[in-house]
C-alpha cells in the first residue's frame, strides 16, 4: 500500500531538551531513528533561520510543516515557511480550549478562512487540527467540528486529523477518516494508554490498523506526522521506537 510522506513533529523532544539550544542533536536524533521530515512551531530558529536551514540540508531533512494558532505572525511563518522550503501550515485550538460556544468558532472560523487565503497567494496550504473539543455539543446543538466543516472555506483550508483526539472523543478514527474523505490533507499519528497518558505508536489504545488502511485509501493527504506530545523514554529511543514499528508493521 502507498502512503503520504513521513514526518515526525519535534514536541516530543521539548519537555527533554530546548529544541533551539540543542536543535543539532535532535535532528541528528530525527535522521538516526530514520525520518527525513520535521514539523515544528511557527517561530522555529526564527532568530538565525540560515543556521537552522543548514542544519537540515546537511542531514538531508526537509520540514514537513509548520504548526501554530490564530494569533502568531502570519508574515514571518511565512518568510520561515519559504526559507525552509514547506508549504503546509496546521491550525489549531479554534473557539480556544474546551471551547463550547458557536458564536466563538464562528470568530475564528472567519480568522482562519482569512489567513488561508493569504497563505494559499502564497503556495501555502492550512490545515485544521483537531484535539477532542471540536467533538463536543455547541451551545446552538450541532458538534463543533460539524460546524467547522460547514463553514471552514474549503478551496484553502482542509483538516489536519490527530487520530488519537478523535479516538480520545470517543469516534473511531478509521471511520471519521473516510467520512471526511478529501476533506483529510495532513495526518497526525499519535497514540496513547489511560487519561492521555502519550506512548509511542503501537504501544497504546489506538486503533493504528484500521487508521493505517484508512489513510492507505485517501486521495488527497500531502503528510502524515508522527506525533507524541510527552514520553516517559527518551525522546530519541521513542522516535526509533515508532519509527520501526510503522516500518516493520506497514512497510512505511
Amino acid at each position: 500500500m502507498a502512503y503520504p510522506p513521513l514526518g515526525v513533529q519535534l514536541i516530543v523532544f521539548s519537555a527533554q531538551a530546548d529544541l533551539v539550544t540543542n536543535a543539532a542533536e535532535v535532528l541528528d536524533a530525527v535522521k538516526a531513528a530514520g525520518f527525513d521530515a520535521i514539523e515544528c512551531g511557527v517561530t522555529m530558529y526564527a532568530h538565525a533561520p540560515e543556521v537552522f536551514k543548514a542544519m537540515l540540508e546537511a542531514r538531508q531533512l526537509r520540514v514537513a510543516g509548520f504548526h501554530g494558532g490564530l494569533d502568531q505572525d502570519l508574515d514571518q511563518t511565512l518568510r520561515l515557511m519559504e526559507l525552509y522550503g514547506a508549504q503546509d501550515l496546521c491550525i489549531s485550538n479554534l473557539g480556544g480550549w474546551e471551547n463550547t460556544l458557536a458564536e466563538n468558532y464562528r470568530r475564528d472560523l472567519e480568522r482562519l478562512n482569512e489567513m488561508a487565503r493569504l497563505c494559499a497567494a502564497h503556495g501555502v496550504r492550512v490545515h485544521y487540527h483537531n484535539h477532542a473539543y471540536e467533538f463536543n455539543p455547541t451551545d446552538e446543538g450541532c458538534l463543533g467540528i460539524e460546524l467547522i466543516l460547514a463553514e471552514m472555506d474549503r478551496s484553502v483550508v482542509d483538516l489536519c486529523v490527530d487520530v488519537a483526539w478523535v479516538h480520545i472523543a470517543a469516534h473511531d478514527p478509521a471511520l471519521f477518516l473516510r467520512r471526511v474523505g478529501d476533506l483529510v490533507g495532513y495526518v497526525h499519528l499519535k497514540d496513547y494508554t489511560g487519561d492521555r497518558r502519550w506512548v509511542e505508536l503501537g504501544y497504546g489504545v489506538v486503533p493504528l490498523d484500521s487508521v493505517m488502511r484508512a489513510i492507505g485509501e485517501l486521495k488527497r493527504v500531502r503528510w502524515v506526522v508522527y506525533e507524541q506530545d510527552t514520553s516517559d523514554r527518551p525522546a530519541a529511543e521513542s522516535c526509533a521506537i515508532s519509527r520501526q514499528y510503522l516500518r516493520s508493521t506497514y512497510g512505511y
